[in-house]
Protein backbone atom coordinates (compact mmCIF):
# COMPACT_ATOMS: atom_id res chain seq x y z
CA UNK A 1 0.00 0.00 0.00
CA UNK A 2 0.73 3.59 -0.12
CA UNK A 3 3.44 4.82 2.41
CA UNK A 4 3.08 8.88 3.69
CA UNK A 5 6.04 10.19 5.19
CA UNK A 6 5.83 13.75 7.47
CA UNK A 7 6.91 15.75 4.27
CA UNK A 8 3.71 14.52 2.12
CA UNK A 9 5.71 12.57 -0.29
CA UNK A 10 3.39 9.65 -0.73
CA UNK A 11 5.28 6.29 -2.52
CA UNK A 12 2.96 4.02 -4.67
CA UNK A 13 4.11 0.60 -6.14
CA UNK A 14 2.49 -0.97 -8.95
CA UNK A 15 2.53 -4.44 -9.17
CA UNK A 16 3.01 -5.78 -12.82
CA UNK A 17 1.91 -9.42 -13.72
CA UNK A 18 2.13 -10.70 -17.58
CA UNK A 19 3.53 -13.82 -18.26
CA UNK A 20 2.26 -14.22 -22.12
CA UNK A 21 3.17 -10.26 -23.05
CA UNK A 22 7.08 -10.00 -23.07
CA UNK A 23 6.69 -6.71 -25.15
CA UNK A 24 3.63 -5.20 -22.89
CA UNK A 25 4.85 -5.90 -19.38
CA UNK A 26 8.75 -4.79 -20.58
CA UNK A 27 7.26 -1.56 -21.70
CA UNK A 28 5.04 -0.89 -18.92
CA UNK A 29 7.89 -1.25 -16.27
CA UNK A 30 10.79 0.53 -18.81
CA UNK A 31 8.15 3.61 -19.36
CA UNK A 32 7.59 3.73 -16.15
CA UNK A 33 10.79 3.84 -14.87
CA UNK A 34 11.50 6.63 -17.56
CA UNK A 35 8.93 8.59 -16.66
CA UNK A 36 9.86 8.46 -12.70
CA UNK A 37 6.55 10.02 -11.69
CA UNK A 38 6.14 12.79 -8.52
CA UNK A 39 2.65 14.11 -9.41
CA UNK A 40 1.18 16.45 -7.36
CA UNK A 41 -2.31 15.84 -6.35
CA UNK A 42 -4.52 16.20 -3.29
CA UNK A 43 -1.82 18.28 -1.39
CA UNK A 44 0.51 15.80 -1.79
CA UNK A 45 3.49 14.55 -4.10
CA UNK A 46 3.14 11.19 -5.28
CA UNK A 47 5.98 8.79 -6.21
CA UNK A 48 5.19 5.56 -8.29
CA UNK A 49 7.65 3.02 -8.96
CA UNK A 50 6.64 -0.76 -9.92
CA UNK A 51 7.97 -4.07 -9.13
CA UNK A 52 7.50 -7.54 -10.76
CA UNK A 53 4.74 -9.97 -9.38
CA UNK A 54 6.62 -12.89 -8.31
CA UNK A 55 5.50 -16.40 -7.87
CA UNK A 56 6.10 -17.47 -4.12
CA UNK A 57 5.03 -19.26 -0.89
CA UNK A 58 3.22 -16.35 1.17
CA UNK A 59 1.29 -16.70 4.62
CA UNK A 60 -2.33 -16.86 3.86
CA UNK A 61 -3.08 -15.26 7.51
CA UNK A 62 -3.03 -11.94 7.53
CA UNK A 63 -1.41 -11.96 3.71
CA UNK A 64 -0.90 -8.17 2.16
CA UNK A 65 0.62 -6.53 -0.75
CA UNK A 66 2.86 -3.38 -1.02
CA UNK A 67 1.12 -2.69 -4.32
CA UNK A 68 -1.52 -0.46 -4.45
CA UNK A 69 -2.87 -1.23 -8.06
CA UNK A 70 -1.62 -4.92 -10.15
CA UNK A 71 -2.01 -5.17 -13.46
CA UNK A 72 -3.30 -8.42 -13.49
CA UNK A 73 -3.32 -10.22 -16.87
CA UNK A 74 -3.16 -14.64 -16.37
CA UNK A 75 -3.93 -15.44 -13.01
CA UNK A 76 -6.36 -17.80 -14.12
CA UNK A 77 -3.61 -19.31 -15.89
CA UNK A 78 -1.66 -19.58 -12.41
CA UNK A 79 -4.09 -20.73 -9.22
CA UNK A 80 -1.38 -19.90 -6.71
CA UNK A 81 -1.41 -16.23 -7.99
CA UNK A 82 -5.22 -15.73 -8.31
CA UNK A 83 -5.74 -17.02 -4.66
CA UNK A 84 -3.20 -14.57 -3.44
CA UNK A 85 -4.84 -11.73 -5.26
CA UNK A 86 -8.22 -12.30 -4.04
CA UNK A 87 -6.98 -12.40 -0.11
CA UNK A 88 -5.49 -8.73 -0.78
CA UNK A 89 -8.45 -7.92 -2.96
CA UNK A 90 -9.95 -5.19 -0.42
CA UNK A 91 -6.80 -3.41 -0.08
CA UNK A 92 -5.35 -3.14 -3.76
CA UNK A 93 -6.46 -2.00 -7.42
CA UNK A 94 -6.95 -5.31 -9.38
CA UNK A 95 -6.44 -4.85 -13.22
CA UNK A 96 -8.48 -7.51 -13.48
CA UNK A 97 -10.80 -9.14 -11.10
CA UNK A 98 -10.49 -13.02 -11.56
CA UNK A 99 -13.65 -13.62 -10.25
CA UNK A 100 -15.47 -12.22 -13.13
CA UNK A 101 -13.28 -13.23 -15.78
CA UNK A 102 -14.04 -17.07 -13.93
CA UNK A 103 -17.43 -16.30 -13.76
CA UNK A 104 -18.46 -14.84 -17.43
CA UNK A 105 -17.97 -17.14 -20.08
CA UNK A 106 -19.02 -15.91 -24.30
CA UNK A 107 -22.73 -17.54 -23.99
CA UNK A 108 -23.13 -15.66 -20.89
CA UNK A 109 -22.24 -11.94 -22.30
CA UNK A 110 -24.49 -12.67 -25.43
CA UNK A 111 -27.13 -13.06 -23.08
CA UNK A 112 -26.48 -10.21 -20.85
CA UNK A 113 -25.85 -8.06 -24.08
CA UNK A 114 -28.92 -9.03 -25.81
CA UNK A 115 -30.74 -8.04 -22.65
CA UNK A 116 -29.60 -4.98 -22.82
CA UNK A 117 -30.50 -4.63 -26.59
CA UNK A 118 -27.39 -4.32 -27.80
CA UNK A 119 -27.39 -6.29 -31.78
CA UNK A 120 -26.10 -9.79 -31.02
CA UNK A 121 -26.07 -11.84 -33.82
CA UNK A 122 -28.27 -15.00 -33.61
CA UNK A 123 -26.57 -17.70 -31.22
CA UNK A 124 -27.19 -20.87 -29.84
CA UNK A 125 -25.53 -22.57 -26.91
CA UNK A 126 -24.72 -26.08 -27.37
CA UNK A 127 -23.52 -28.68 -24.28
CA UNK A 128 -19.98 -30.16 -24.92
CA UNK A 129 -19.95 -33.08 -27.66
CA UNK A 130 -17.46 -35.33 -25.83
CA UNK A 131 -18.20 -36.88 -22.23
CA UNK A 132 -15.31 -39.47 -21.95
CA UNK A 133 -13.61 -37.59 -18.88
CA UNK A 134 -17.21 -37.52 -17.32
CA UNK A 135 -17.41 -41.19 -17.86
CA UNK A 136 -14.11 -41.96 -16.71
CA UNK A 137 -15.00 -40.29 -13.17
CA UNK A 138 -15.31 -43.08 -10.19
CA UNK A 139 -17.06 -40.36 -7.94
CA UNK A 140 -20.07 -39.73 -10.62
CA UNK A 141 -23.40 -41.59 -10.84
CA UNK A 142 -23.63 -41.76 -14.84
CA UNK A 143 -26.73 -43.13 -14.42
CA UNK A 144 -28.06 -39.90 -11.96
CA UNK A 145 -26.05 -37.51 -14.32
CA UNK A 146 -26.95 -38.43 -17.90
CA UNK A 147 -30.84 -38.49 -16.92
CA UNK A 148 -30.20 -34.79 -16.42
CA UNK A 149 -29.36 -34.21 -20.71
CA UNK A 150 -32.11 -33.74 -22.96
CA UNK A 151 -31.38 -34.72 -26.53
CA UNK A 152 -31.42 -32.23 -29.28
CA UNK A 153 -31.43 -31.53 -33.28
CA UNK A 154 -28.19 -30.70 -34.04
CA UNK A 155 -29.47 -30.22 -37.71
CA UNK A 156 -32.78 -28.07 -36.07
CA UNK A 157 -30.15 -25.60 -34.38
CA UNK A 158 -28.09 -24.90 -37.89
CA UNK A 159 -31.42 -24.27 -39.07
CA UNK A 160 -32.77 -22.15 -36.46
CA UNK A 161 -29.25 -19.63 -36.87
CA UNK A 162 -28.80 -20.24 -40.19
CA UNK A 163 -25.42 -20.48 -42.60
CA UNK A 164 -23.10 -19.40 -43.10
CA UNK A 165 -22.30 -19.45 -39.25
CA UNK A 166 -19.66 -20.25 -36.75
CA UNK A 167 -19.31 -22.82 -34.30
CA UNK A 168 -16.46 -21.91 -31.34
CA UNK A 169 -15.85 -22.49 -27.62
CA UNK A 170 -17.81 -20.51 -25.02
CA UNK A 171 -14.44 -20.11 -23.05
CA UNK A 172 -12.07 -19.65 -26.16
CA UNK A 173 -9.61 -17.15 -27.03
CA UNK A 174 -7.30 -16.46 -29.60
CA UNK A 175 -9.67 -17.93 -32.63
CA UNK A 176 -8.49 -21.11 -31.40
CA UNK A 177 -11.02 -23.83 -32.45
CA UNK A 178 -13.52 -21.07 -33.90
CA UNK A 179 -15.08 -22.72 -37.70
CA UNK A 180 -16.92 -21.34 -40.03
CA UNK A 181 -19.90 -23.69 -41.35
CA UNK A 182 -21.58 -23.69 -44.61
CA UNK A 183 -23.99 -25.94 -44.14
CA UNK A 184 -25.38 -28.93 -41.52
CA UNK A 185 -22.90 -31.46 -42.88
CA UNK A 186 -20.07 -29.00 -42.41
CA UNK A 187 -21.15 -28.21 -38.78
CA UNK A 188 -21.42 -32.05 -37.58
CA UNK A 189 -18.04 -32.64 -38.78
CA UNK A 190 -17.12 -29.53 -36.37
CA UNK A 191 -19.20 -29.89 -33.73
CA UNK A 192 -17.46 -33.70 -33.80
CA UNK A 193 -13.94 -32.64 -33.33
CA UNK A 194 -15.19 -29.83 -31.02
CA UNK A 195 -14.09 -32.38 -27.25
CA UNK A 196 -14.96 -31.49 -24.12
CA UNK A 197 -15.53 -27.58 -24.22
CA UNK A 198 -19.30 -26.07 -24.54
CA UNK A 199 -19.59 -24.36 -27.87
CA UNK A 200 -22.16 -21.97 -29.41
CA UNK A 201 -23.02 -21.12 -32.79
CA UNK A 202 -23.82 -17.54 -34.02
CA UNK A 203 -25.05 -16.48 -37.37
CA UNK A 204 -22.34 -14.90 -39.41
CA UNK A 205 -22.45 -11.29 -40.59
CA UNK A 206 -21.31 -9.89 -43.60
CA UNK A 207 -19.83 -7.23 -42.90
CA UNK A 208 -17.64 -4.26 -44.35
CA UNK A 209 -15.59 -3.77 -41.36
CA UNK A 210 -14.02 -5.78 -38.43
CA UNK A 211 -13.31 -3.59 -35.56
CA UNK A 212 -11.53 -4.64 -32.42
CA UNK A 213 -11.99 -1.85 -29.60
CA UNK A 214 -9.15 -2.33 -26.99
CA UNK A 215 -10.45 -0.65 -23.79
CA UNK A 216 -8.59 0.18 -20.66
CA UNK A 217 -10.55 2.54 -18.14
CA UNK A 218 -12.54 5.01 -19.70
CA UNK A 219 -10.11 4.38 -23.23
CA UNK A 220 -11.92 3.22 -26.36
CA UNK A 221 -9.36 2.32 -29.06
CA UNK A 222 -10.97 1.07 -32.17
CA UNK A 223 -8.35 -0.98 -34.41
CA UNK A 224 -8.98 -2.24 -37.79
CA UNK A 225 -8.81 -6.43 -37.89
CA UNK A 226 -8.11 -8.97 -40.60
CA UNK A 227 -9.57 -12.15 -39.39
CA UNK A 228 -8.56 -13.72 -43.04
CA UNK A 229 -5.08 -12.87 -42.24
CA UNK A 230 -2.91 -15.93 -43.23
CA UNK A 231 -0.71 -15.13 -39.81
CA UNK A 232 -2.18 -13.79 -36.66
CA UNK A 233 0.81 -11.18 -35.90
CA UNK A 234 -1.45 -10.06 -39.44
CA UNK A 235 -4.68 -9.60 -38.30
CA UNK A 236 -3.86 -5.86 -36.86
CA UNK A 237 -2.43 -5.10 -40.35
CA UNK A 238 -4.94 -2.91 -42.89
CA UNK A 239 -3.55 -5.66 -45.73
CA UNK A 240 -0.73 -6.58 -47.24
CA UNK A 241 1.76 -3.63 -47.71
CA UNK A 242 -0.32 -1.50 -45.67
CA UNK A 243 -0.17 -1.32 -41.96
CA UNK A 244 -2.85 1.11 -40.94
CA UNK A 245 -4.88 3.59 -42.16
CA UNK A 246 -7.44 6.85 -40.47
CA UNK A 247 -10.67 7.61 -40.87
CA UNK A 248 -11.79 4.30 -41.49
CA UNK A 249 -14.82 4.61 -39.75
CA UNK A 250 -17.55 8.08 -39.35
CA UNK A 251 -17.86 9.38 -35.97
CA UNK A 252 -21.24 8.02 -35.02
CA UNK A 253 -19.33 4.53 -35.84
CA UNK A 254 -16.08 5.30 -33.62
CA UNK A 255 -18.23 6.65 -30.92
CA UNK A 256 -20.83 3.56 -30.62
CA UNK A 257 -17.71 1.03 -30.43
CA UNK A 258 -15.83 2.69 -28.11
CA UNK A 259 -19.47 2.97 -26.05
CA UNK A 260 -20.18 -0.78 -26.20
CA UNK A 261 -16.43 -1.76 -25.12
CA UNK A 262 -17.17 0.60 -22.16
CA UNK A 263 -20.24 -0.49 -21.38
CA UNK A 264 -19.69 -4.35 -21.25
CA UNK A 265 -16.23 -3.29 -18.87
CA UNK A 266 -18.45 -1.18 -16.68
CA UNK A 267 -21.13 -3.93 -16.18
CA UNK A 268 -18.53 -6.67 -15.88
CA UNK A 269 -16.20 -4.53 -13.63
CA UNK A 270 -12.94 -4.96 -16.20
CA UNK A 271 -10.33 -2.54 -16.99
CA UNK A 272 -8.93 -4.23 -19.58
CA UNK A 273 -10.81 -5.97 -22.25
CA UNK A 274 -10.93 -6.17 -26.25
CA UNK A 275 -14.59 -5.97 -27.88
CA UNK A 276 -15.32 -7.75 -30.76
CA UNK A 277 -17.54 -6.00 -33.60
CA UNK A 278 -18.65 -6.08 -37.11
CA UNK A 279 -20.61 -3.38 -39.38
CA UNK A 280 -22.80 -4.92 -41.43
CA UNK A 281 -23.74 -3.66 -44.54
CA UNK A 282 -26.95 -3.00 -43.25
CA UNK A 283 -24.89 -0.39 -41.19
CA UNK A 284 -25.95 -2.44 -37.75
CA UNK A 285 -22.78 -2.99 -35.69
CA UNK A 286 -23.13 -6.53 -34.05
CA UNK A 287 -21.00 -7.18 -31.23
CA UNK A 288 -19.50 -10.82 -31.78
CA UNK A 289 -16.73 -11.90 -29.02
CA UNK A 290 -16.37 -8.93 -26.13
CA UNK A 291 -15.40 -11.48 -23.27
CA UNK A 292 -11.57 -10.96 -23.31
CA UNK A 293 -10.44 -10.18 -20.46
CA UNK A 294 -7.07 -10.98 -21.08
CA UNK A 295 -6.57 -9.09 -24.23
CA UNK A 296 -3.60 -9.98 -26.75
CA UNK A 297 -1.47 -6.92 -26.44
CA UNK A 298 1.79 -8.09 -27.72
CA UNK A 299 4.13 -5.65 -29.90
CA UNK A 300 4.27 -8.61 -32.53
CA UNK A 301 0.73 -8.31 -33.29
CA UNK A 302 -0.72 -4.75 -32.42
CA UNK A 303 2.03 -3.16 -34.78
CA UNK A 304 1.18 0.51 -35.06
CA UNK A 305 -1.47 0.67 -32.18
CA UNK A 306 1.16 -0.80 -29.25
CA UNK A 307 2.10 2.36 -27.90
CA UNK A 308 -1.04 4.10 -27.62
CA UNK A 309 -1.98 0.96 -25.48
CA UNK A 310 0.92 1.28 -23.05
CA UNK A 311 0.54 4.87 -22.61
CA UNK A 312 -3.02 3.97 -21.69
CA UNK A 313 -2.33 1.55 -18.97
CA UNK A 314 0.21 3.86 -17.50
CA UNK A 315 -1.92 6.51 -17.60
CA UNK A 316 -5.06 4.92 -15.95
CA UNK A 317 -2.20 3.09 -13.24
CA UNK A 318 -1.47 6.29 -12.39
CA UNK A 319 -4.92 7.39 -12.04
CA UNK A 320 -6.17 4.72 -9.70
CA UNK A 321 -3.26 4.82 -7.39
CA UNK A 322 -2.71 8.45 -7.30
CA UNK A 323 -5.96 9.29 -6.99
CA UNK A 324 -6.81 6.08 -4.53
CA UNK A 325 -9.91 5.00 -6.95
CA UNK A 326 -11.65 2.17 -5.49
CA UNK A 327 -14.01 -0.21 -7.55
CA UNK A 328 -16.85 -2.08 -5.25
CA UNK A 329 -16.47 -5.96 -4.83
CA UNK A 330 -18.63 -8.08 -6.58
CA UNK A 331 -18.40 -7.61 -10.40
CA UNK A 332 -22.46 -7.23 -10.44
CA UNK A 333 -22.49 -4.00 -8.25
CA UNK A 334 -23.80 -2.00 -11.35
CA UNK A 335 -26.90 -4.53 -12.50
CA UNK A 336 -29.63 -3.13 -11.18
CA UNK A 337 -28.64 0.11 -12.50
CA UNK A 338 -28.33 -1.16 -16.04
CA UNK A 339 -31.07 -3.07 -15.71
CA UNK A 340 -33.51 -0.17 -14.94
CA UNK A 341 -32.12 1.65 -18.07
CA UNK A 342 -33.03 -1.39 -19.93
CA UNK A 343 -36.86 -1.05 -18.76
CA UNK A 344 -37.13 2.49 -19.41
CA UNK A 345 -36.09 1.82 -23.08
CA UNK A 346 -38.41 -1.05 -23.54
CA UNK A 347 -41.23 1.09 -21.94
CA UNK A 348 -40.69 4.00 -23.10
CA UNK A 349 -39.24 3.26 -26.67
CA UNK A 350 -36.31 4.94 -26.25
CA UNK A 351 -34.20 5.22 -29.63
CA UNK A 352 -31.56 2.31 -30.16
CA UNK A 353 -28.77 5.73 -29.45
CA UNK A 354 -30.09 6.92 -26.36
CA UNK A 355 -30.19 3.46 -25.14
CA UNK A 356 -26.78 3.47 -25.39
CA UNK A 357 -26.19 6.86 -24.27
CA UNK A 358 -27.64 6.05 -21.15
CA UNK A 359 -25.32 2.71 -20.34
CA UNK A 360 -22.40 5.05 -21.62
CA UNK A 361 -23.36 7.22 -18.67
CA UNK A 362 -23.71 4.69 -16.24
CA UNK A 363 -20.18 3.27 -17.47
CA UNK A 364 -18.51 6.66 -17.46
CA UNK A 365 -19.55 6.82 -13.96
CA UNK A 366 -18.37 3.98 -13.14
CA UNK A 367 -14.90 5.03 -14.92
CA UNK A 368 -14.70 8.40 -13.23
CA UNK A 369 -14.00 9.57 -16.65
CA UNK A 370 -14.64 13.66 -16.10
CA UNK A 371 -11.90 12.98 -12.93
CA UNK A 372 -10.12 10.60 -15.43
CA UNK A 373 -9.28 13.21 -17.97
CA UNK A 374 -9.33 16.42 -15.61
CA UNK A 375 -6.26 14.30 -14.07
CA UNK A 376 -4.51 13.50 -17.04
CA UNK A 377 -4.41 17.02 -18.12
CA UNK A 378 -3.28 18.55 -15.19
CA UNK A 379 -1.76 16.10 -12.73
CA UNK A 380 0.05 14.33 -15.74
CA UNK A 381 0.63 17.44 -17.67
CA UNK A 382 -1.16 16.43 -20.35
CA UNK A 383 0.92 17.13 -23.74
CA UNK A 384 4.14 17.15 -21.75
CA UNK A 385 3.47 14.04 -20.58
CA UNK A 386 2.60 12.44 -24.05
CA UNK A 387 6.37 14.51 -25.27
CA UNK A 388 7.83 12.27 -21.83
CA UNK A 389 6.68 8.98 -23.73
CA UNK A 390 7.77 9.67 -27.19
CA UNK A 391 10.98 10.08 -25.75
CA UNK A 392 11.30 6.86 -24.16
CA UNK A 393 9.25 5.65 -27.57
CA UNK A 394 12.19 6.46 -29.49
CA UNK A 395 14.96 5.13 -27.48
CA UNK A 396 17.59 2.46 -27.75
CA UNK A 397 15.54 1.18 -24.55
CA UNK A 398 12.45 0.77 -26.43
CA UNK A 399 14.60 -0.84 -29.74
CA UNK A 400 15.96 -3.38 -26.73
CA UNK A 401 12.43 -4.49 -26.18
CA UNK A 402 11.35 -4.81 -29.90
CA UNK A 403 14.28 -6.80 -30.59
CA UNK A 404 13.53 -8.76 -27.33
CA UNK A 405 9.92 -9.43 -28.89
CA UNK A 406 10.92 -10.23 -32.13
CA UNK A 407 13.45 -13.19 -30.97
CA UNK A 408 10.86 -14.50 -28.45
CA UNK A 409 8.13 -14.60 -30.78
CA UNK A 410 9.38 -15.91 -34.18
CA UNK A 411 11.34 -18.84 -33.64
CA UNK A 412 13.81 -19.20 -36.37
CA UNK A 413 16.43 -16.71 -36.38
CA UNK A 414 17.33 -16.55 -39.58
CA UNK A 415 13.60 -14.58 -39.55
CA UNK A 416 14.66 -11.84 -37.22
CA UNK A 417 16.57 -9.27 -39.10
CA UNK A 418 13.44 -9.11 -41.50
CA UNK A 419 10.96 -8.75 -38.65
CA UNK A 420 13.21 -6.37 -36.65
CA UNK A 421 13.24 -3.98 -39.86
CA UNK A 422 9.12 -4.78 -40.78
CA UNK A 423 8.57 -3.85 -36.55
CA UNK A 424 10.71 -0.54 -36.88
CA UNK A 425 9.47 0.52 -40.03
CA UNK A 426 5.85 0.36 -38.73
CA UNK A 427 7.06 2.40 -35.06
CA UNK A 428 9.01 5.02 -36.65
CA UNK A 429 6.06 5.83 -38.50
CA UNK A 430 3.72 5.42 -35.10
CA UNK A 431 6.74 7.84 -34.01
CA UNK A 432 6.14 10.47 -36.84
CA UNK A 433 2.22 10.58 -36.64
CA UNK A 434 2.79 11.03 -33.04
CA UNK A 435 5.25 13.81 -33.33
CA UNK A 436 3.08 15.99 -35.93
CA UNK A 437 0.48 15.06 -33.69
CA UNK A 438 2.46 17.11 -30.84
CA UNK A 439 3.52 19.45 -33.41
CA UNK A 440 7.62 18.25 -32.96
CA UNK A 441 8.13 17.57 -36.43
CA UNK A 442 11.42 19.65 -37.09
CA UNK A 443 12.40 19.38 -33.55
CA UNK A 444 15.63 17.77 -32.18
Amino acid sequence: MAKTSASKVEEHVLGIMDPNSLSFRASLEKLLAHLSPEIKHGGKTHKVGTRRISCRPYMTLGARTECSAIVNRGAHWNPHHNSFFQIVAPTVYLLNDMTSFKAIDKNTGYGHMYDLGLHIPRTVAIPQRDYDDLKKSSTIDLELTFSEFEMFSLEEIGEEVGYPAFIKPQDGGGWVGVKRVENFAELQAAYDESGARPQNLQQAIDYTEFVRTVAIGPQAMPMHYNAKAEHPHHRYLRGPGEAVVFNWLTAEQEWEVKAISKIINAFYGWDHNSCETLIGHDGVIYPIDFCNAYPDSNLTSLHFYFPDLVKAMVKWLLFVSVSGYRKPHGFSYHWDRFFKVRDDANSKKWSYKKRIQEYEAIADDHFHTKKFEEFCKKDLGGADFDRRCLEWFESDDFDEVLVAQVKQFFKFPHEWDQQNMHYRGIHAFWCHCERQRLGLNGQG
